[in-house]
C-alpha cells in the first residue's frame, strides 16, 4: 500500500514539474518574431502547427513529429527553432480528433498517455 502511495506522489510531482518545464517553451513562442499558425492538414483534418522562417526565397519544409507527450509547447518551440534556421517547420498533432469534442493534445490533459498508447501503428496524418 505504501508503495502505491509513493508511486502516486512521484507521478504527481513529475506531472507538475513537467508542466512548469514547458513555461520556457511557451515564453519563447510568445516572444518569437516568426509567424506560427495552426492549420488542418490531410483528409483526417490533423491539426498542425506550422512556423515560417523570415526569408524571401523558397524554403525547405521539415516535419516535426511530437513525442509521447503529444504536441506540447516544447514541440512547438522546436518548430520555431527550425524556422529560425531557415526551414518551414510543420508539427502535426497526431492526437487530433481523439480529445473531447474532437480536440487533440491540449484537450486530452492527463489522458494523453492513454491516447498515445491507443494509436494504431498505421495511423498517419494522411489517413
Amino acid at each position: 500500500m505504501n508503495k502505491n502511495i509513493l508511486l502516486i506522489v512521484a507521478a504527481t510531482v513529475l506531472a507538475a514539474s513537467g508542466a512548469r518545464s514547458q513555461d520556457w517553451a511557451k515564453a519563447r513562442l510568445e516572444k518569437s518574431p516568426r509567424h506560427g499558425e495552426w492549420v488542418k492538414v490531410g483528409t483526417r483534418q490533423v491539426q498542425s502547427f506550422i512556423t515560417y522562417p523570415e526569408v524571401k526565397d523558397k524554403a525547405t519544409a521539415v516535419v516535426v513529429i511530437h513525442e509521447i507527450f503529444g504536441l506540447t509547447d516544447w514541440a512547438r518551440s522546436v518548430t520555431d527553432e527550425l524556422a529560425e534556421a531557415g526551414y518551414i517547420a510543420i508539427s502535426p498533432d497526431l492526437l487530433s480528433g481523439m480529445g473531447p469534442n474532437g480536440g487533440g493534445t491540449s484537450e486530452l490533459g492527463s489522458g494523453v498517455g492513454k491516447a498515445i498508447g491507443s494509436l494504431p501503428p498505421t495511423k498517419s496524418p494522411r489517413t
